[in-house]
């Protein structure tokens, strides 16, 4: 509990008017809340030795009545304003938590699955907003008020009877801390069951087309039951740890009650207590049933707190490894080279890409093809500084890339890569992520560029058709087309395109690098590709074989030397004339 408080001191400190009036309103709730107890004494006592009086009847139900709407009052305060900073938290830690993701790179993302970070955004948040909330209420009312009823059951009745009634509260705070301990191990555990669950149901719903296709459906089922088995067995481990509390606090207080009432009874019978002060403790007594049950929901509850604010903290305080931004803003694209560039990814030691030399002049079109892992798509993320480089860094206009403010890097840049991203908005909504102040006709125009505008013409709703979860309502040559075309409206001097003519047919492809070749929207072009029919006009053809180029030329020169090229362009070739024959 003392972790918790600790780490959240910093907001409590942040927001200190606000829980000084918590605390405030509290202390005034605490007071109104026992001064009854003490009004029930008086009248009590009054109607044993027989001194009640109408006047004094009305004076005491005047100062219940009083007592009674102020605690109301009070409570409300306190309550309010401590609810608000729960929410308040949850607010701060989901907004730090989305600005962590949306500054991370991939490496970030290698260490942890999107079901682990949605349960971490969601489940954890909320438990920390618990604690904030219904934590601080039962820890205020396991402290203040308690202390409240303590010091008003010695002053008002007898402090021996008192103690002879908190006899039992050592036994119930010895295994409140013992079982506190086992509750955060027990719920850690059990919300990264429910992570790795997560996990697995976003992997499952994302690939639902291959588990019926391959009719692994039954077996699918089982193996997700087993998931959902596990977390439940430890989700039950920790319900069965908070249970324990409830049972043992009823045992303590009810021996508390009998200690009190078989003392009390002598401290009256010797006269050294009124009945209507026997009568006051036993109430008091019965107002400690809640703070004492609390205080087991107190440890659960900061216990469940700790480990989450972990597991977010372990989220916020995970980096990606990247090179330290630089500061100076690229504001122009002149060229970008690679000399004797080596690349490997983290945590693996073979070299993806080895004594790469490259240069990109500004206005150039370079075609980057090469068989499947030969390092293409890896070299286009250099662009971008999506990893971090292995020892040499690219130059952009002749410094090294990382001396340049990474945002404003990227800025220069328009990437389509091979796994298109498309959201469950519409196709308006998907093409603005290009430019947020696009009008209809400048949508269309990108549109008309991808070659996909009739397509989207012929569709009832058009611009406003919801494309569905990535993108599931359309074809996969319409998604590449659609994702084109918020690249184009990107309007940024370097255009990459990582295979993203693949879906498409070859007519369409040709009508698409046709559009790019006549627009003026982007100054360069890079082009990974598997189609040598896309690179026939490049100014260079780099061809790459175990991260390193084995070839470089124009279209033209490469068919003429022997090698991968002029192999892959006569097979492309024949390939070609058969179906224009079928």
């Amino acid at each position: 509990m003392k972790y918790i408080l600790n780490q959240l001191a910093s907001y409590f400190n942040e927001h200190k008017k606000r829980y000084v009036i918590v605390v405030l309103f509290m202390l005034i709730a605490s007071a109104m809340y026992v001064a009854p107890t003490y009004i029930i004494r008086l009248f009590v006592d009054a109607i044993i030795a027989k001194q009640l009086t109408s006047q004094m009847l009305l004076q005491y139900s005047v100062l219940f009545g009083g007592a009674i709407v102020l605690a109301y009052l009070t409570e409300f305060v306190w309550t309010f304003f401590l609810f608000i900073g729960s929410f308040d938290l949850q607010r701060n830690l989901r907004g730090d938590l989305m600005t962590h993701f949306l500054k991370m790179g991939a490496p970030f993302y290698h260490r942890f699955r999107t079901g682990d970070l949605m349960t971490r955004s969601s489940d954890d948040v909320q438990v920390m907003g618990m604690t904030v909330g219904y934590g601080l209420m039962v820890f205020l009312n396991t402290s203040v008020y308690l202390a409240f009823i303590v010091v008003m059951m010695a002053w008002s009745v007898s402090w021996q009877l008192t103690l002879i009634a908190l006899i039992p509260m050592p036994v119930l705070a010895y295994f409140i801390f013992k079982w506190g301990s086992e509750v955060d191990k027990s719920f850690t555990d059990a919300q990264n069951s429910v992570s790795e669950m997560n996990s697995e149901v976003l992997e499952m719903i994302d690939g639902i087309r291959v588990v019926r296709a391959f009719g692994l459906e039954e077996a699918t089922t089982a193996q997700f039951e087993a998931r959902t088995e596990e977390t439940k067995s430890k989700n039950d481990r920790v319900s069965e740890i908070d249970a324990r509390f409830t049972p043992l606090v009823t045992i303590i207080l009810a021996i508390s009650f009998v200690l009190s009432f078989g003392f009390g009874a002598l401290l009256v019978v010797r006269q050294q207590i009124t009945i209507g002060a026997m009568v006051s403790f036993q109430v008091y007594l019965t107002m400690v049933v809640w703070p004492m049950i609390s205080a087991g929901d107190l440890v659960n509850v900061m216990q469940q707190g700790a480990a989450s604010w972990r597991r977010i903290n372990e989220v916020l305080q995970t980096g990606d490894g990247l090179e330290q931004s630089g500061v100076k803003t690229a504001t122009s694209f002149e060229y970008f080279a690679l000399k004797d560039f080596d690349f490997r990814y983290p945590d693996t030691k073979r070299l993806v890409l080895a004594g790469v030399d490259l240069t990109i002049s500004r206005g150039q079109v370079i075609g980057i093809v090469g068989k499947t892992g030969s390092g293409k798509t890896t070299l286009l993320r250099q662009f971008g500084h999506r990893y971090p480089y292995s020892n040499q860094v690219p130059e952009l206009n002749g410094l090294p890339l990382t001396d340049y403010e990474t945002q404003s890097v990227r800025s220069q840049l328009a990437e389509v890569p091979q796994e298109h991203t498309l959201f469950s908005r519409t196709i308006r909504e998907n093409l603005l992520f290009g430019d947020s102040q696009a009008s209809d006709e400048k949508l269309w125009k990108a549109l008309e560029m991808a070659c996909l505008a009739e397509d989207i013409r012929l569709m009832p709703e058009q611009l406003a058709t919801l494309v569905g979860e990535k993108g599931v309502s359309l074809s996969g040559g319409q998604k590449q087309r659609l994702s084109l075309a918020r690249a184009f409206l990107r309007n940024s001097p370097v255009l990459l395109l990582d295979d993203a003519l693949s879906a498409v047919d070859a007519k369409t492809e040709q009508a698409i690098i046709e559009n790019l070749s006549n627009q003026t929207i982007t100054d360069t072009l890079v082009i990974v590709t598997h189609r040598l029919s896309a690179i026939t006009t490049a100014d260079q053809v780099l061809v790459l074989d175990e991260g390193q180029v084995v070839q470089r030329g124009t279209h033209a020169s490469l068919i003429q030397e022997p090698g991968w090229y002029q192999d892959q362009y006569y097979h492309q070739q024949i390939k070609e004339d058969e179906a224009s024959d079928a």
